[in-house]
């Protein structure tokens, strides 16, 4: 019995998750200027966090002297950015969240337009467009970055509600 009641509970709990993550891609969707600042938040204490493992990593044992050199140049740089991004969120911010949606579109085209099939291909192919295009306009890019941001949260919380009701995993 208490078995059955801890499973309902957590099945429960599990409903309301996805009720909270599905309201919050939708709030992506109304709102989606601040889901904008919230991405280029994450993305500066990402470059935080970064750059802080590069810079351990110089100190690590058994690596060479110009791989010391280029884990500290790259924590610097990750500094650097984090700290533009953070005093310039909508500039660097927009520019930093809006060139990295563009490379991975273009690294996934290529990747996609590389399996040979016709439909990956093509698949492939308008990534690659859509890539150089959020290079040219960043702002594209970010708002690429906000619709599957929604997206994601929508289908994750549907999910979660379908395996609340129906008690495992879909």
């Amino acid at each position: 019995m208490a078995e059955q009641k801890t499973s309902m509970g957590w099945r429960i709990v599990e409903i309301i998750a996805g009720i909270i993550v599905l309201a919050l891609g939708g709030y992506a969707i109304a709102y989606p200027g601040i889901a904008a600042a919230t991405l280029i938040a994450f993305l500066a204490v990402g470059l935080i966090i970064l750059s802080g493992l590069e810079f351990v990593r110089v100190f690590s044992e058994g690596i060479s002297g110009w791989r010391r050199i280029w884990n500290l140049i790259l924590s610097v740089i990750a500094l650097l950015l984090a700290i533009a991004v953070l005093v310039a969120p909508l500039i660097y911010g927009t520019l930093t969240l809006g060139w990295l949606v563009a490379l991975a579109l273009i690294f996934a085209g290529l990747a996609v337009a590389g399996r040979g099939t016709a439909g990956m291909t093509i698949v492939g192919i308008i990534a690659i467009i859509l890539g150089f295009v959020a290079l040219i306009n960043p702002i594209s890019g970010v708002i690429t970055a906000v619709a599957l941001m929604a997206i994601a949260l929508i289908i994750f919380g549907l999910e979660l509600i379908v395996s609340g009701l129906l008690g495992r995993w879909v």
